[in-house]
């Protein structure tokens, strides 16, 4: 799919994310990973390079991960799928999904994967390893600092509006007696 203004891309470089979709479906993303998709996503469909794993809002139309080796289609899951070089990876951790790779289609259920090598045109079908639940551990931990840090600036930046505050408030009180003052000697020159 070519990035172009109707299209919506999350790319991580050296970090992992997060994307909520429109439909409410949830992406995490692995470092070195990139999704893309239609901004207004009403076909479900993203393109994948690199490590996902997916939570799938239910819905009447099928989501779809297309990556260069193979294609995921689901209803509402949660999967992963990680494609590298000519490898293909899917492991479903709840639900059931459709892999299309090469020549071969075929239905997996909780707790099965599915590898395909392109370069070797195989296919194979197994049980699986969870292996995205190592790099969402870390996601996991990246979160967890991030929402330290955010919290810790929420209290400097209440610390810092409740001093700006007093010196509003003394300069205003400053202010309006100043205001008062040259009030007072306006009358007094009118009378």
């Amino acid at each position: 799919m070519a990035a172009c203004s109707g299209t919506t891309t999350v790319k991580t470089g050296d970090n992992f994310d997060m994307a909520e979709l429109p439909d409410g479906s949830v992406v995490y993303l692995n470092r070195n990973s990139a999704i893309t998709y239609d901004k207004h996503f009403e076909t479900r469909h993203i393109e994948l390079s690199g490590e996902a794993f997916f939570s799938v809002a239910t819905a009447e139309v099928p989501f779809t991960v297309n990556t260069e080796n193979g294609e995921v289609k689901v209803l509402g899951t949660e999967f992963s799928v990680k494609t590298e070089g000519e490898e293909f990876e899917v492991e479903v951790e709840e639900g059931k999904v459709k892999v299309d790779a090469g020549d071969n289609s075929n239905e997996l259920e909780r707790g099965q994967s599915a590898n395909f090598n392109r370069g070797k045109m195989e296919f194979k079908v197994g049980k699986a390893k969870f292996k995205f639940k190592l790099w969402m551990k870390d996601l996991e931990v990246e979160f967890g600092k991030m929402g330290k840090e955010l919290k810790k600036a929420g209290k400097d930046l209440e610390k810092t509006g409740k001093k700006s505050g007093k010196v509003l408030e003394k300069e205003g009180k400053k202010a309006g007696k100043d205001v008062e003052k040259e009030s007072k000697k306006l009358l007094k020159k009118l009378n």
